[in-house]
């Protein structure tokens, strides 16, 4: 039946059904390429800066009363240097225990829309007082997360802690 429908067309008719049909196909796939393609840059939501991370790192502390800066160190960590003061800057009694709230801090950040990070680290001063002394914690942040979620208790993530001392040089000014 539908080879006696094609064969009423004149030439004419059928070069014409032909071009429609063409048409139709390349519509088609020009539509599914455009809508299968990512979106352009300035379309996608965009993120917080790393500023503006690294704002929303030091307002969390401060959330914490802990006075001290975040940054991005250069293999992607997260680094919460604290001053051992707290937002008022009165010494802080423990700067062991203001890296346990640092840490407790940072997993907020993926929620203001930053991070995540491949670790965490805080710089404390030295907990033993040593003048220049400073306290390097690094844990990873998978397990930082897991801490978080209650799936790993205080000593658990202490066993996974790498803990580095050492002393800060100072400056010399001319």
């Amino acid at each position: 039946m539908k080879r006696q429908a094609l064969a009423g067309l004149d030439r004419r008719q059928f070069i014409l059904l032909a071009a429609l049909f063409v048409a139709d196909v390349t519509l088609l796939a020009v539509g599914l390429m455009v809508v299968r393609e990512p979106m352009p840059a300035s379309a996608v939501p965009s993120s917080p800066g790393q500023a503006s991370c690294q704002a929303i790192g030091a307002q969390l502390l401060a959330g914490r009363n802990l006075a001290g800066t975040a940054r991005l160190d250069t293999d992607g960590a997260l680094r919460l240097e604290l001053s051992g003061s707290d937002v008022s800057g009165h010494p802080l009694p423990q700067a062991s225990e203001a890296a346990w709230d640092a840490l407790a801090a940072a997993p907020a950040l993926p929620a203001a829309g930053c991070g995540p990070y491949p670790s965490v680290r805080v710089d404390v001063p030295d907990p033993n007082g040593q003048p220049g002394g400073r306290l390097l914690i690094e844990v990873s942040w998978i397990d930082l997360r897991a801490w978080e979620k209650h799936e790993l208790d205080d000593g658990e993530l202490a066993t996974r802690i790498k803990a580095i001392s050492y002393i800060q040089p100072e400056i010399i000014r001319p």
